[in-house]
């Protein structure tokens, strides 16, 4: 048990630290702030899912776990890329940018707040989309043009938070409160 908890936390602090790296490009001015934010974020995780749940996250499950979130980093980070040329494209069109704002929402079916958390940061990152509130299960979110595919990017990241969320949470893999892990929270 404690062996599964200091995993649970070392990697929580493995990938938050290196979030934090990567949003501050290893900035010398801000590592004093990440050594700081990062056991912040670590400890506010714990807070909205839970306590990891003991020893049924098997060596095998976590390694699963840790390859789908060097997936979603690889993905984010390969639509960050694509979203970019395609902003600058459209913003340099020539004779005038090719941009038509628009509104919508979208609605989420991550079952926790975290999750659901996660899904409006990230989506700050897909091209030409800007997540602007989170009330609840549903996301308003602004798009630089409607012939972005804004929802499909949505539902394709949704559905790796998901699969990483059924892993990791104080949830079962079959979406159900552990109610062991809950018990002992109180």
């Amino acid at each position: 048990m404690i062996g599964s908890v200091m995993g649970s936390v070392v990697g929580r602090v493995v990938v938050i630290a290196a979030v934090w790296l990567a949003a501050t490009e290893a900035s010398p001015g801000a590592l004093a702030y990440g050594a700081v934010a990062v056991p912040l974020v670590v400890a506010a995780s714990y807070v909205l899912t839970g306590r990891p749940r003991g020893g049924r996250v098997r060596f095998g499950g976590r390694v699963r776990g840790i390859l789908w979130c060097v997936e979603l980093a690889g993905w984010v980070l390969w639509r960050s890329v694509l979203g970019g040329l395609d902003v600058a494209r459209r913003a340099l069109w020539l004779p005038r940018p090719d941009i038509a704002p628009e509104w919508f929402s979208y609605t989420t079916a991550l079952a926790t707040p975290t999750a659901r958390g996660a899904l409006a940061l990230i989506a700050n990152l897909m091209p030409g989309s800007l997540t602007a509130r989170l009330d609840g299960d549903r996301l308003e979110v602004h798009a630089i043009s409607p012939s972005l595919d804004v929802v499909g990017s949505l539902d394709a990241l949704e559905g790796r938070i998901e699969r990483i969320e059924r892993m990791w949470s104080a949830r079962g893999r079959d979406g159900r409160v552990d109610v062991v892990a809950r018990l002992g929270d109180s």
